[in-house]
């Protein structure tokens, strides 16, 4: 049985010193107001005990929440609000994390602000602690403003018509459905897509989604899943199950040709839990917890490819047996300008620890697994930047096989001014490479742009494949200051660089080296959730297989540029390539 006085006493003294020499030599403190900053007034309401909550939810045009008396005066404002359906309040007080008669914790409140400012059905989120008037306990009240969340879609050409309809606050519940139909006329064939999530279910926070694909090749993947991620450094467990089936044909080497196509069918199994043991005081900043998980996970093969393209049967049934254990140290500052123009976005601040081991049972194959990763991320004078290191491997017979070492990093500048103009800069490396990996070319990384961490525009991969692999990719990205129906265009610069090669050989040849330059458009909107798209154009001076001098058109998808997180629940192996 675990002590939990234990853990506190000595995970924190020595989880302090790291942090003390962390955050005096890498990172500086961040003047933008934490999630769980401490102000005069927090010490003065912190531990009264909460009168009321009142909760005040608004349609997404024509509202403000610096002055609440503002209403929609436009008719297109009022159209749009009558065939919205405005979130509920009940679902709001099911996200937050603090009751009515229970004492205030300002750091549950500041966090509470944070999950409603998540939501993507919200656009606009402020809750504001007042004191009664004889000072002996605090009214919370939250105000919101939607954001619009339905976007229907259609296309019609000489061979095909359809039809896409997307929601993410169905009936003002929260729920998301994604439904789409395609009709193929001279083929007679269709293609269905039906995903549904209910959110937050029986006020649980678990997660419940139901998802069908099948398009006009007769591919298709099917899953049911319930979730409960830790939604909050708070949270103190975590855990999953999904059950699917996914199918579909391919080739190894991602060349379309007949005699290499093959078919894959396979069902899967995914099952995880995860416990959280605080180890901070809570006075700090960042939020610590120790975590321990564990995960089965299995796959069962009921097509694959054959003896001749899989000889060393890497398409196998498999049985996988993870535990894990780590530290998880974060809190989150606002910032603006991210990948929103103007709205509240938060990024998180701190440092991850963990270690994976396990078993994995094939047919005639039984191997161990270990792993571990480090990562951290915060302010420094320039702006933020994160990296993480990962390494794991399978030991068979005590020899180290398929063993991965990933190198990540992220930066982005401070927010910079050019008259009414705003621009940020964005660079992101990851390298990876592989030790002891199989002789098939389906345990090869691939510049691809379908391959994990591919690069946009990239479809051949015949000359592109190796054991080792580096992705380099800056981003010049402004943001517009005037808007049309809460429309924005914000030109974007674009570069990347793509290195494919073995360990064994010169890593930088000319033909396993890529570049990419690229020019484009992002359009936002303020009040959709849907609220970015994008048209670019890129230039490749040289793609092997396909020529010189190439331009193509919206290859870029500035999402790449993912935030940290620094959270550990499920267990998991290093990520490889498409077919981990």
């Amino acid at each position: 049985m675990i002590n939990n006085k234990s853990i506190s006493k000595d995970s924190t003294h020595e989880f302090s010193k790291i942090r003390k020499i962390y955050t005096k030599y890498l990172f500086k403190k961040r003047k933008t107001t934490s999630v769980v900053k401490t102000t005069p007034f927090d010490k003065v309401i912190q531990g009264k005990p909460i009168r009321n909550i009142y909760i005040q939810t608004n349609d997404p045009f024509g509202y403000s929440l610096q002055d609440t008396t503002v209403r929609p005066k436009k008719w297109i404002e009022k159209a749009g609000n009558s065939i919205h359906g405005k979130t509920k309040r009940f679902v709001i007080k099911e996200l937050i994390l603090f009751k009515k008669k229970e004492n205030l914790d300002t750091v549950k409140l500041k966090e509470s602000e944070r999950l409603l400012r998540n939501q993507r059905i919200l656009r606009r989120v402020e809750i504001i602690p007042k004191l009664s008037d004889n000072n002996d306990s605090v009214d919370v009240y939250i105000n919101t403003i939607d954001s619009w969340s339905m976007i229907a879609t259609g296309s019609v050409s000489t061979s095909k018509i359809g039809i896409r309809i997307r929601e993410r606050n169905f009936l003002g519940l929260g729920h998301v459905f994604d439904n789409r139909f395609r009709h193929n006329y001279e083929t007679g064939k269709n293609l269905y897509r039906f995903n549904y999530t209910v959110p937050n279910i029986a006020k649980t926070r678990i997660l419940g989604n139901v998802n069908y694909f099948k398009n006009e090749d007769e591919y298709f993947n099917k899953s049911v899943s319930l979730t409960r991620p830790f939604y909050s450094p708070l949270a103190k467990w975590a855990g999953g199950i999904t059950l699917g089936q996914n199918y579909f044909r391919d080739s190894l080497d991602y060349e379309i040709k007949d005699m290499d196509i093959h078919s894959f069918k396979y069902n899967f199994t995914d099952l995880w839990v995860a416990k959280a043991f605080r180890v901070s005081k809570a006075s700090n900043i960042n939020i610590t917890n120790l975590i321990v998980s564990a995960r089965y996970y299995e796959r069962n093969y009921k097509e694959s490819p054959n003896f001749l393209a899989d000889p060393v049967n890497f398409f196998s049934d498999q049985k996988n047996y993870l535990v894990g254990v780590g530290l998880s140290s974060r809190h989150y500052v606002k910032e603006n300008y991210i990948y929103n123009n103007g709205i509240d976005e938060d990024v998180a601040i701190g440092h991850t620890a963990s270690l994976v081991g396990g078993f994995q049972d094939r047919p005639n194959l039984q191997r161990l697994y270990f792993g571990g990763k480090v990562s951290m991320g915060g302010y420094i004078n320039t702006g933020y930047f994160g990296a993480e290191i990962e390494y794991g491997s399978y030991f068979n017979k005590g020899k180290s096989d398929q063993g991965t070492l990933d190198i990540s990093t992220l930066y982005f500048s401070k927010l910079m001014n050019l008259g009414k103009w705003k621009i940020r800069q964005f660079s992101k490396l990851n390298y990876t490479v592989g030790f002891d990996r199989w002789n098939i070319i389906a345990d090869e990384l691939s510049l691809n742009e379908h391959d994990f961490e591919g690069m946009d525009g990239i479809r051949g991969a015949r000359n592109l494949i190796g054991n080792q692999k580096l992705m380099v990719e800056l981003q010049t990205q402004s943001y517009s200051p005037y808007e049309f129906l809460g429309f924005r265009i914000s030109p974007f610069f674009n570069a990347a660089l793509g290195v494919i090669g073995n360990t064994k050989g010169s890593f930088f040849e000319k033909d396993q080296v890529i570049a990419r330059l690229g020019l484009g458009i992002m359009f936002t909107n303020d009040y959709f959730i849907f609220n970015n798209f994008q048209f670019s154009f890129s230039f490749y001076p040289k793609i092997p297989g396909e020529g010189s001098n190439i331009i193509k058109s919206n290859v870029i998808d500035n999402r790449d540029f993912m935030l940290m997180d620094f959270d550990f629940s499920k267990p998991n192996h290093v990520r490889w390539n498409r077919w981990d």
